[in-house]
């Protein structure tokens, strides 16, 4: 039944994709509500898995072909340039080793050059900014939700996804046990929950009409909060942190009526329940980890991680131009792992350009004081999620983790050059 709902809800987004108006535009909603699907993929033949993400990106990319739209923004340097090494790398591949990793990892991490391709041809004005991140509020809040219902509810939620696979929460040890998604087919699933908080603010912001209600507000902000304390996910704790704290202090004002007193109640409530759990040396680890020191006692996979980090700087060191698609494994950083598998100027661009325009969407932030500036505010802090993930965790790998970062720092830059050309016409 499951796969039968997953067929029909790609067959609808073919359908919106290719014959409605505003197919392209339209995508890009469907792109981000397939952000719930998880692992579920199509299998045209053995070893070969494709993703509906996958489908909806080829098939917009198709009618663009197609009808060649207008092009609203250029895709930034940087990004072509990632793209052009990442071609080059995967040609060098195919001629000089035989590894059925190499087509998979080419064809994940290559999605990053297509998804900017795919913006061009979408005008990312204040509305439709606003709109995608409601459609991604959704799409997180239902991955938030149905986590929660398989840590209240196990076996009804077996039943349903047909996993057998079970987990103990066990709050009586020190250890925690991580809810594990099963129906998104991965813990990784709650990497996709932290930019619900900004957005919400934004929606708040502008009065959408799903927030007229405060009680809606305060249970999506406990839903997803109590998703990512179950998923034990200590880097969505960590953004979570750096997200409130900017958003604290970047306040000098109120913005939204009770908006500080909210987020340091909120702030607060999650810090002390961590605190009042037996968990709160997982939480502290996090930090810990950022200096080194990797705490065994919660960190099981601290000093695996770090292991593998220092196995990617050396062959980075050994191998500067890079080892070939598919040939370093999982290094739970994407710098690492691109600068690694694909040479240190690719690792470079990967880290560098997301930075480089958090500068810019931050400055453009100190200098208007218009309804743009709070969507400034909160893009700058979709792209410190964006930089703090591909730091810190693996997500390429996997289009269902990766597209998520690619969408938003596309997003982002889509609205900035937007932003940009507008303002110059004005004046």
């Amino acid at each position: 039944m499951i796969n039968l709902l997953v067929i029909l809800f790609t067959l609808f987004g073919i359908k919106s994709i290719l014959l409605s108006k505003n197919g392209i535009e339209n995508s890009i909603d469907w792109i981000i509500l397939a952000f719930v699907l998880g692992y579920r993929t199509f299998e045209p033949y053995p070893g070969l898995k494709i993703h509906p993400i996958e489908i909806f990106i080829y098939l917009s990319l198709f009618r663009a072909f197609l009808f060649k739209p207008i092009k609203y923004t250029k895709i930034p340097k940087g990004i072509t340039i990632l793209g052009l090494l990442f071609f080059l790398m995967y040609l060098i591949d195919i001629f000089t080793r035989n590894n059925p990793m190499i087509l998979l990892e080419f064809k994940n991490a290559i999605l990053i050059y297509m998804v900017f391709y795919l913006i061009q041809f979408v005008k990312i004005n204040d509305n439709l900014f606003i709109k995608y991140m409601k459609t991604y509020l959704i799409s997180a809040t239902l991955i938030s939700l149905l986590g929660v219902f398989e840590y209240l509810f196990p076996s009804l939620m077996a039943s349903i996804f047909g996993f057998n696979q079970t987990y103990n929460f066990n709050m009586e040890s020190i250890f925690f046990s991580r809810l594990a998604f099963l129906f998104w087919g991965s813990h990784l699933a709650a990497n996709l929950i932290a930019p619900v908080f900004p957005i919400m603010i934004l929606l708040k912001y502008v009065k959408d009409p799903l927030f007229k209600n405060n009680y809606i507000l305060i249970g999506l902000i406990f839903i997803n909060l109590f998703a990512i304390y179950l998923s034990g996910n200590r880097i969505s704790w960590l953004i979570l942190t750096v997200m409130f704290l900017i958003t604290l202090f970047q306040f000098r004002k109120t913005l939204i009526p009770n908006l500080k007193p909210f987020i340091t109640l909120v702030t607060i409530g999650f810090i002390a329940y961590i605190y009042s759990q037996p968990v709160e040396g997982r939480y502290l680890s996090t930090f810990k980890a950022l200096k080194g020191q990797i705490d065994t006692k919660y960190d099981s996979s601290g000093g695996q991680r770090l292991l593998r980090a220092n196995i990617a700087l050396n062959s980075i060191k050994t191998n500067p131009l890079g080892t070939g698609w598919g040939s370093q494994g999982w290094v739970h950083s994407d710098i690492l792992q691109i600068g690694a598998s694909v040479g240190i100027a690719a690792g470079l661009i990967l880290l560098l350009s997301p930075i480089v325009l958090f500068l810019r969407i931050f400055s453009l932030y100190k200098q208007y004081n218009i309804k743009s500036s709070i969507i400034l505010f909160i893009q700058s802090n979709l792209l410190i999620f964006v930089m703090i993930s591909f730091l810190f965790n693996g997500n390429i790998l996997k289009v269902q983790s990766g597209v998520p970062l690619m969408i938003l720092w596309a997003l982002v830059e889509g609205y900035r050059q937007t932003f940009k050309h507008q303002n110059v016409a004005a004046h």
